[in-house]
């Protein structure tokens, strides 16, 4: 049975969507918040990190004011615009009937393929790194409204040519 698990897990993976619309975390997982004690600890946890020549790029800014920019400017403005972004779902928060379950702010998936299309825009080293570590190292997650996988309607692999 054990070795059959993974299996499942893997034609689960191959499973298309309903027609059920819903919010959904772009790969992310909703949880009950009120069983899990984790929860209060989210919002209290602190990791406090500003990119070198930035001063909105990273947990929080240090700019004096929106118009404060470090000497990476193009890159800063990226991250600065991607700081106002207006929907948002804060660590331990729930919005949507979803419970951000990361210690980071999850932030509507619009506001994420912007910040990803100015720092390209922008290719410069920093920006470059910026974006590898936000988006691939750090695996963050956004969420937008979507359809819900809530049972597989076909399935592929194997036995599927």
């Amino acid at each position: 049975m054990s070795e059959m698990f993974p299996l499942f897990m893997v034609l689960v993976g191959f499973c298309f969507v309903s027609h059920a619309e819903g919010w959904v975390f772009n790969e992310g997982m909703v949880t009950n918040a009120k069983n899990d004690k984790k929860m209060t600890h989210l919002k209290d946890l602190k990791i406090s990190f500003i990119y070198p020549g930035t001063k909105w790029c990273g947990t929080g800014d240090t700019a004096s004011g929106y118009d404060d920019l470090g000497k990476e400017v193009e890159a800063d403005k990226c991250c600065r615009d991607h700081d106002f972004c207006p929907d948002v779902i804060t660590a331990g928060e729930t919005k949507y009937n979803l419970t951000n379950t990361a210690y980071y702010s999850r932030l509507a998936c619009s506001c994420d393929e912007k910040f990803l299309k100015c720092l390209e825009a922008a290719n410069t080293k920093s920006s470059n790194s910026i974006g590898n570590v936000y988006f691939n190292v750090l695996g963050t997650k956004c969420y937008k409204k979507d359809y819900p996988i809530t049972g597989c309607l076909e399935h592929g692999g194997w036995w599927n040519g």
